[in-house]
C-alpha cells in the first residue's frame, strides 16, 4: 500500500495468497490503530505552483515550546514540523508560492508568543521525496 494506495484488496489478497476478508481485516486494524494514517498521492509541489520550498528552523524560549510548536503546525503552509533537539527547536518544511508568501510565513512565525529565533533555508532543487518505509 505504500508503493500504491490504489491497490485494490482483492489485488493484495492475490499478490499475498491470503483470503480477502483477511486483506480488508488487517486494514481497518491498522487504520483503527493509526499505524496507517491516510491514503494519498503524492503531489509535486513544483508542477502545482508552489514554486518555493524552504526548511524553516526556529528557537523557542523553553516555556513556549509546546504551543509554538502547535502553531506552527497549524500553519497551512507547514508540510512538515518537527520538535527536535540541538540549537533549534522547530524545524519545518514548507512549500509555498512565491518569495512573498515566504517572507509573510516567516514574518508569521517571527510573530508567535516565545520565538527568539527563525533562520529559513530556501530549497533550489527537491531531490528526493520518500514517504514509504522500508518495513516489508
Amino acid at each position: 500500500m505504500q508503493a500504491d494506495a490504489r491497490i485494490s484488496y482483492a489485488e493484495m489478497a492475490k499478490r499475498l495468497n491470503l483470503p480477502e476478508s483477511t486483506i480488508r481485516y488487517r486494514v481497518k486494524r491498522l487504520i483503527d490503530t493509526q499505524v496507517i494514517r491516510r491514503a494519498m498521492a503524492l503531489v509535486d509541489p513544483r508542477k502545482v505552483g508552489f514554486d518555493v520550498s524552504a526548511v524553516v528552523m526556529v528557537k523557542v524560549d523553553p516555556n513556549y515550546i509546546s504551543r509554538a510548536v502547535r502553531e506552527v503546525a497549524s500553519f497551512e503552509e507547514a508540510q512538515h514540523v518537527f520538535q527536535t533537539t540541538g540549537e533549534y527547536d522547530i524545524i519545518c518544511v514548507i512549500h509555498v508560492r512565491d518569495m512573498k508568501a515566504l517572507n509573510e510565513f516567516r514574518q508569521r512565525v517571527k510573530m508567535l508568543q516565545g520565538v527568539k529565533d527563525v533562520v529559513v533555508w530556501v530549497i533550489t532543487e527537491l531531490i528526493k521525496i520518500e514517504p514509504t518505509l522500508p518495513i516489508y
